[in-house]
């Protein structure tokens, strides 16, 4: 059987079909594949490509809320299989998913509480940052108009658009997110997005906001936390995109 290490490049995947459980099992040792033992164990799903994502295009929780295209929902069944091989590994109780109220991460994380055998909750405190008046715009065209602004987003937690919120704002809610989810310890798995996936790592982590944005975090990759009542935390594994790689 093929070893295949449970870490990739933060790349989208590409085309083609997904991956049940079994099927991810076939190619997965149990020396490349982590378990995740602490009490409390948490796993970020980020959600699959949009056409905003391939487009890419600002995509915010005030936004259009565009939900997955088919590459996208071919690789949120994929990482639905890995989700699912990964909590086989440990013998904890049912976990518990948790998606944000975005139609992509809905659709990621149902895919995922299928996998699974339960039903998801949705937290709108999980969404994607708030762009305000950029939701929909081009980066390029952002990148050409508005360089200082786009700077002041990674490097200014204070920093945000008209009718958006600041990453302070984010980090905020998200910090409550969070606490509310390990809160009961068991296995959480939370299908959200880029930038509150960075919030959480930040913060478990000790990052600085701007720091923060070296994190990659592809679409549909997992990221696993293990938590103590102590205090104590590890991370297990950022972006893992090894169930992506055979998607054409």
């Amino acid at each position: 059987m093929t070893a295949r290490v449970p870490f990739g490049p933060p790349d989208g995947g590409g085309e083609g079909d997904g991956g049940t459980a079994a099927e991810v099992e076939t190619y997965l040792s149990d020396e490349t594949v982590p378990v995740l033992d602490g009490p409390t164990r948490l796993v970020l799903v980020r959600h699959g490509v949009t056409d905003f994502t391939v487009q890419h295009r600002m995509d915010g929780r005030g936004g259009a809320d565009p939900g997955l295209n088919a590459q996208g929902r071919r690789q949120a069944e994929a990482a639905a299989g890995a989700v699912a091989t990964l909590l086989g590994r440990a013998e904890h109780g049912p976990p518990r998913v948790v998606t944000s109220s975005l139609a992509r991460a809905r659709e990621t994380g149902d895919l995922v509480a299928r996998a699974l055998g339960v039903d998801p909750e949705v937290d709108r405190d999980w969404d994607e940052q708030g762009f305000g008046d950029w939701d929909g715009r081009a980066m390029p065209a952002l990148a050409a108009q508005a360089p200082q602004d786009l700077a002041r987003l990674r490097s200014d937690r204070d920093f945000s658009r008209p009718g958006g919120e600041s990453r302070r704002e984010l980090d905020q809610r998200v910090a409550g997110a969070l606490d509310r989810a390990v809160a009961g310890g068991g296995t959480v798995v939370v299908a959200t997005h880029r930038v509150v996936i960075m919030s959480v790592l930040c913060r478990l982590l000790g990052v600085d906001h701007e720091r923060g944005w070296s994190i990659a975090t592809g679409p549909a990759s997992l990221s696993a936390v293990e938590l103590w009542p102590d205090g104590g935390m590890q991370v297990a594994f950022v972006n893992d995109t090894h169930h992506l790689h055979d998607l054409t």
